[in-house]
C-alpha cells in the first residue's frame, strides 16, 4: 500500500499590525486549528491533497497565496 505523498507548505499572509513577536497568540488561523502564532505573517502546514510541489504550487497561487516554501515529508 503507497503513502499519500505528504508536504510541509509554508504560505505567507499580510503583515498583521498587532503581531508583537514577544508575545505570540494560540488559536486557529486560516491553515490550522491549532496555531502558535495566529498573527504572524508565515504558516506552515500538511498537505496531502496533491501529488506534487508543482500542483500545490498552482493551486495556492491561482487563489492568490504567496508561497514561501514545500517541503516533502518522508
Amino acid at each position: 500500500m503507497s503513502r499519500p505523498n505528504t508536504f510541509i507548505v509554508t504560505v505567507k499572509l499580510a503583515k498583521n499590525p498587532e503581531h508583537d513577536p514577544e508575545n505570540k497568540k494560540v488559536g486557529s488561523c486560516p491553515y490550522s486549528p491549532l496555531c502558535t502564532d495566529v498573527t504572524g505573517e508565515h504558516h506552515s502546514y500538511l498537505e496531502e491533497s496533491f501529488p506534487d510541489e508543482q500542483a500545490i504550487r498552482a493551486h495556492l497561487e491561482g487563489q492568490g497565496v504567496h508561497v514561501t516554501r514545500i517541503e516533502a515529508v518522508s
